[in-house]
């Protein structure tokens, strides 16, 4: 219960724009419950990036095939997701915009699982393909993974109807440019 309200507050707010008496007064949970199990905001910050990133991993994990994945998929599942998760994408462009440097272990922590599966499905996907030539497999992923957390950041829970098309465009472009050679 008290992550709940945590999180629903960080989503809405940010790290920055909330606080514990916030948190407190929406849940109705008094101060000495919620320190009881979190001793101070970071920790309950760090409590709900993880299940962020815990429901991001577990949602790919069970959309993705590996072995049939092609770029396209891998965007949509990701977008599904956080179609179906508003609160999960305002919470992880928190994460990617703001990201709170005093926290960042702890983050990077919560973020193993998902760098990951995404550096593993990305692999997957960029094998298949027949690359530029000045460019090696990491570099590839590495600009990939770059664009994909660009997208979480640009496609915003507002413009949800248009979203997929969007990245769609996006992701053509980033692929294959905007300029014919």
């Amino acid at each position: 219960m008290i992550l709940t309200f945590a999180f629903t507050e960080f989503a809405e707010h940010g790290y920055a724009g909330s606080g514990i008496n916030q948190i407190c007064a929406k849940g109705n949970i008094s101060k000495g419950l919620l320190y009881h199990y979190y001793p101070n905001k970071d920790a309950l910050y760090i409590a709900c990036v993880a299940m962020l990133f815990q429901d991001m991993v577990h949602f790919m994990r069970e959309q993705i095939n590996l072995d049939t994945l092609t770029v396209e998929q891998y965007f949509s599942v990701r977008m599904q997701f956080f179609q179906q998760h508003p609160q999960h994408q305002q919470l992880f462009r928190d994460v990617l915009i703001y990201p709170q440097s005093h926290l960042a272990d702890e983050i990077m922590q919560c973020r193993q699982d998902f760098d990951q599966f995404n550096n593993q499905s990305l692999r997957t996907i960029l094998q298949k393909e027949h690359l530029a030539g000045s460019i090696s497999l990491n570099q590839a992923i590495t600009q990939l993974r770059a664009f994909v957390n660009f997208l979480g950041v640009y496609i915003r829970e507002d413009s949800a109807a248009d979203a997929e098309q969007k990245s769609a465009e996006l992701l053509h472009t980033m692929l294959y440019g905007l300029i014919a050679r």
